[in-house]
């Protein structure tokens, strides 16, 4: 053994001190089989207890934590409480033997051997384990060894908690109960204990001389205000990451009232924080500041209700708000003068300032603000905590918070905390909220209009800085159109909150940029400044106007409604209106042809942005608007005419600003979708001289519209389509969808007729025009409605055979064939719902066809060398087409279209319709999958998009339709079955589920199969289908990494299977326990394989509590198998 410790030292050293290449390779060798080796825990003691070499130590200590994790299933009790034991021991009697980072190591040891046997332990023994680590740290009296048993409780807590937890190899259910067990029996402990420590040691610890223990207190304190204290289910836990401390709510139950909350708790803290005021980047310092933001985070149930706490304290200050008057007192001494805490973080002293910050955020994101009024209200002399915050917010941008250059810096650090920390606040008593809603008032008022007049002065600034910036113009799209827009938003709850200086404000500013760029036609000044401010503002001023509707139909915030009443009452112009005004202003402009040279189409982008999201509050509004406002814009006031100008600018942009084509998506995506998306504007609308001038431009083909891109076309045939909901009655949308479309379809249906087809179809013009047909199709398609899908869809049937020929004339291209794919997916996503059995034959035949021709044409074409060759292409260019053919298939099974072949009289409507004989959607379905499977390679199902949409399909057809994939022909349903098994093995965890619930489906169909006496799946010699993924499912849970997560997902298709092939488990079992040679593990292994299929009353059924029942028998088997059968 002495020979392997010298082995492994040597191994360290020259890895550290490679002399060549062949020597590092050796050593890596060396060291890898030391940590892949069956039984290392002897040497990994033998070499803490003897090396001098701490990178020896190092490999030790890990190699010792994977092998404990490895093989405790095979230890006997007294072994693992032994390791324990050891591990415990040597990290607290040898504090000052090794590095920080080999101690590191051992602490998560301890915790991993823990927490592994914890939930076979009783509490006794775990209140015994940690009496133990107290009872050594007292024996040794020494400062260091106490310092480590409060690193090894924190290391407890990390281990513990969900979201740091080690891969152990467990199910789910165990780490849960271990979460739970921990957070109701000891975390308050080790919090109550971790205070006690560093009150008594604060003293020292600013001095040092305490050896770090107060440090490691403060760390173990933070470390459980960390954890996650929802009761329950916490599985979603998982799936993220631990949450920073300025984002955090500490919410921990009234439990911890009396430990947390009063005057005389933590009263150490104050001092030790003022002690530390001149050193503000120690380590100790640092975890003072970030226990005071966690304790400004403490929220819910710890604080007694409103009610309760005045009867309990017999006075209007409740307990919450004694508490934050305590945390901004201990707060404020970081920042007592916002000028002098900018000017001390100018020096590079900002960790005061923006751990302020922090605290300050944190503290908005759990108390209201009337609570920081109640908590600092203010005097004669004290202008109160709203009015010092909105000092610090203004120095912070004044310090160049929001300049171009700085982004990083800890001046846009703290703004953009601060802004979270006002947006917190104001939120509650905005309309965004579900608070009292409308504006604050008072100082409140005063401080966040100040706050809010600084954001925009400073965002002009730098807009102004950025006009003649010579830069790629990619602003508004992608991630900086949204990073802006959000930052936008978040200005704007200051503006609602203080909407009659804010709103003066931007009209002002929104009238003085149009008169400066007016000006600037004269040659008196450059209007460059002016029109990007006045991007800027038109923008903002929506967002403070209107709130997003998203999802639903957005009202009028109770802030705007209080402002229009409150200026109206005061004598003055209803500020709303005014500003309304203001931004329908611009849009007037665009109207008037000598305003030409200045209206960039920036700034026109930005009014149509701004207006379409005004005008979705506002315009025709069926809500209650204030009087001015509804006499203004509402349907019995002046609403109409606004709608006509603004239909008006939309047709002079389509038509008037050439290869514009943002301008042009904003039109119609930002303008015209929201004037048509509800049925009272729309009945307005199909009313105006603008919109039919607009629908008979589209009618016609008008140069100025075909000249627009293919995609804008689409976005507009889907308005003018969506409008039809407007008309009256089926006779009136009929003639206006067929007047619509009439032309693009004839022109579709001439160009198939062509003889010279083959001749002219790859000329650039006509594929040109070819797409931009398929697009207006594609639109009108997707702008399908109830009220108008039986003209649309007769539209589409008229075009059905056109559309095959051209799929055979375009065979070679792909985008034109991905279009032709696209649009039959959205037809039937448009009309699958609504169509008659007739007409639904109609579309499926169709479908057929599509998919007839595309196999007759693309089988073969697509490899794994196409694949490389396009690997640098983005996953969104490559293969467009697979994935449109995924889509398409996904929306035949939207509704169970299998009924419309049932009876004899929809057969003779379908064969009268031109359909032929009828079509079972399943089968089409199926057809369509074995047309794509050939043409995705094993390399293409790791793209995670077509990946994910395969084996959704693939689960969906499974499950609803498993008669007939036991009915496939032989050759499609093993092809069918081996897909099954990559997406098993994907690395896509939707992917991965998705093809269990399909496994899981058919493992069912099998097994009910069986008991009713039928064959089930089988091949031609009999032998079951399906067997063989009880080999895959279990391989993948006892070998892979990570695949403890799947035991559940896995148990619903193992039980059938297991079930339905009793003797191919068996089999495995014998495989299992035959690659087995230690006697002893395989004792242990034959009783975990039988107590898969015996434990806990499992019987042989698929009813729920069985499978509940199996589910906690398989977690249990995958524990303790794994530790034997991936150790050799």
């Amino acid at each position: 053994m002495d020979e392997q410790v010298a082995l492994i030292e040597h191994a360290c050293a020259v890895f550290e001190n490679p002399s060549n290449q062949a020597a590092l390779q050796e050593a890596s060798a060396t060291l890898l089989a030391f940590r892949n080796s069956d039984a290392p825990i002897d040497v990994c003691q033998l070499v803490l207890q003897s090396s001098s070499s701490e990178q020896a130590k190092f490999q030790a200590a890990v190699t010792l934590r994977d092998a404990a994790v490895r093989q405790w299933a095979i230890m006997s009790r007294a072994d693992q409480r032994a390791l324990r034991g050891y591990v415990l021991h040597y990290v607290l009697r040898h504090t000052s033997k090794h590095s920080d980072l080999v101690q590191k190591q051992l602490t998560g040891t301890v915790a991993v051997l823990l927490k592994r046997g914890w939930v076979d332990e009783s509490s006794e023994e775990r209140h015994a384990f940690f009496s133990e680590i107290e009872s050594i740290v007292a024996g040794t009296s020494d400062a260091a060894a106490r310092r480590t048993g409060i690193e090894i409780l924190e290391a407890v807590v990390s281990e513990f908690a969900p979201a740091t937890a080690s891969p152990l190899g467990l199910a789910w259910e165990q780490h849960d109960r271990c979460r739970q067990s921990l957070q109701q029996d000891n975390l308050h402990t080790f919090y109550q204990h971790a205070a006690t420590i560093a009150g008594e040691t604060a003293q020292a610890a600013t001095q040092g001389q305490d050896q770090g223990v107060c440090s490691a207190c403060l760390s173990l304190m933070a470390a459980v205000l960390t954890w996650d204290f929802r009761p329950g289910n916490g599985h979603a836990a998982y799936l993220g990451t631990r949450p920073t401390s300025d984002s955090l709510q500490v919410q921990p139950g009234p439990s911890w009232r009396g430990l947390l909350l009063g005057r005389d708790r933590c009263p150490w803290l104050h001092p030790l924080l003022a002690h530390l005021h001149n050193q503000p980047d120690s380590v100790l310092a640092q975890r003072a500041r970030q226990l005071v933001v966690l304790l400004c985070s403490l929220t819910g149930d710890i604080f007694p209700k409103e009610q309760h706490s005045q009867q309990q304290a017999g006075s209007s200050s409740s307990m919450r708000n004694e508490h934050l008057r305590q945390m901004l007192q201990m707060v404020w001494v970081w920042v007592p003068e916002p000028q002098a805490a900018v000017h001390q973080a100018a020096a590079n002293e900002e960790a005061f300032l923006l751990d302020a910050c922090r605290a300050l955020n944190a503290a908005a994101s759990v108390h209201r603000l009337s609570g920081f009024e109640t908590a600092a209200p203010g005097d004669g002399t004290n202008p109160g905590i709203l009015a010092h915050l909105a000092s610090l917010t203004q120095a912070c941008i004044g310090a160049g918070g929001l300049e171009q250059g700085n982004e990083g810096g800890w001046a846009t650090d703290a703004v953009d905390i601060l802004l979270d920390a006002w947006v917190e606040l104001l939120q509650v008593t905005s309309a965004r909220g579900q608070g009292s809603g409308g504006p604050v008032s008072g100082r409140a008022h005063a401080a966040v209009g100040a706050v809010f007049q600084a954001l925009l002065e400073a965002a002009l600034r730098d807009a102004a800085a950025g006009a003649f910036e010579d830069e790629e113009e990619d602003e508004g799209k992608g991630g900086a159109g949204s990073a802006r827009d959000e930052w936008l938003t978040r200005v704007a709850v200051l503006g609602q909150a203080a909407p009659l200086l804010a709103l003066p404000l931007l009209s002002n500013l929104i009238a003085h940029r149009q008169q400066q760029m007016a000006d600037s036609m004269t040659g008196k000044e450059d209007g460059s400044v002016a029109m990007e401010e006045l991007c800027l503002v038109l923008r903002l001023a929506a967002h403070v106007l209107a709130d997003p509707g998203e999802g639903e139909t957005p009202l009028m915030p109770l802030s705007m409604a209080h402002a229009s009443t409150a200026s109206v009452f005061a004598g003055q112009a209803d500020v709303v209106e005014a500003t309304s005004n203001a931004l329908l202003g611009v849009a007037s402009m665009s109207l008037d042809p000598s305003l030409g040279p200045i209206m960039s189409p920036r700034v026109m982008e930005a009014a149509v942005w701004a207006i379409g999201r005004w005008a979705d509050t506002y315009l025709l509004s069926e809500e209650d608007l204030s009087p001015a406002m509804g006499q203004a814009f509402g349907p019995a006031g002046n609403g109409p005419s606004v709608l006509a100008v603004l239909v008006q600018m939309a047709g002079t942009i389509l038509g008037g600003q050439a290869g514009e084509v943002e301008l042009h998506t904003a039109v119609c995506t930002r303008l015209l979708s929201v004037l048509v998306r509800r049925r009272h504007v729309s009945h307005r609308l199909v009313q105006l001289q603008p919109w039919h001038n607009l629908a008979g431009a589209f009618a016609q083909q008008a140069a100025a519209l075909t000249g627009l891109s293919a995609k804008v076309q689409r976005a507009l045939a889907c308005c003018l389509c969506q409008a039809a909901t407007g008309l009256p009655d089926n006779a009136q949308r009929d003639q206006y969808i067929n007047h619509l479309l009439q032309n693009i379809a004839g022109e579709v249906s001439s160009l198939a007729s062509r003889a010279d087809l083959a001749s002219i179809a790859e000329r650039p013009d006509v594929m040109q025009r070819v797409t931009a047909l398929l697009e207006c199709l594609r639109g009108a398609a997707q702008g399908t409605s109830p009220d108008a899908q039986q003209p649309l869809f007769s539209v589409c049937a008229c075009v059905m055979e056109p559309l095959l020929v051209l799929q055979k004339a375009y065979r070679q291209h792909e985008s034109v064939v991905c279009l032709l794919l696209k649009l039959a997916g959205d037809v039937v996503e448009a009309h699958v719902s609504y169509l008659p059995a007739g007409d639904a034959h109609i579309m499926c035949h169709w479908v057929l066809h599509i998919l007839q021709t595309y196999s007759s044409y693309n089988k073969g074409r697509r490899s794994v060398q196409t694949a490389a060759a396009l690997r640098q292409d983005a996953v969104g260019e490559s293969y467009r087409d697979l994935r449109a053919l995924l889509k398409l298939l996904t929306h035949l099974t939207q509704r169970d279209l299998i009924d419309f072949g049932s009876t004899e009289e929809d057969s003779t409507a379908a064969a009268a319709n031109g359909a032929g004989q009828a079509v079972d959607v399943a089968q089409l379905v199926f057809l369509g999958l074995d047309i794509l499977i050939p043409l995705i390679s094993l390399e293409l199902l790791g793209y995670p998009k077509l990946c994910l949409l395969y084996f959704q399909l693939l689960a969906y057809m499974m499950e609803v339709y498993p008669e007939k994939v036991a009915a496939l022909p032989s050759q499609q349903l093993q092809t069918l079955l081996h897909t099954l098994e990559v997406g098993i093995a994907s690395s896509e965890p939707e992917a991965v589920q998705s093809a269990l619930e399909a496994l899981a489906a058919l493992a069912k169909f099998d097994y009910q199969s069986k008991q009713a006496g039928k064959p089930g799946l089988q091949a031609g010699s009999g032998e079951g289908l399906l067997s063989r993924f009880l080999e895959v499912l279990m391989r993948r849970l006892l070998l892979d990494s990570g695949a403890g997560e799947l035991t559940g997902q896995a148990a619903d298709a193992l039980l059938p299977l297991i079930l339905a092939h009793p003797q191919a488990y068996q089999h495995i079992g014998e495989q299992l326990l035959a690659e087995q040679k230690n006697e002893g593990l395989r004792s242990v292994l034959t009783s975990a394989l039988t107590k898969v299929m015996s434990a806990n009353g499992l019987c042989y059924s698929l009813d729920r509590n069985n499978k509940k029942v199996f589910r906690d028998n398989l977690g249990a088997f995958v524990v303790d198998a794994r530790s034997i059968v991936r150790v050799r």
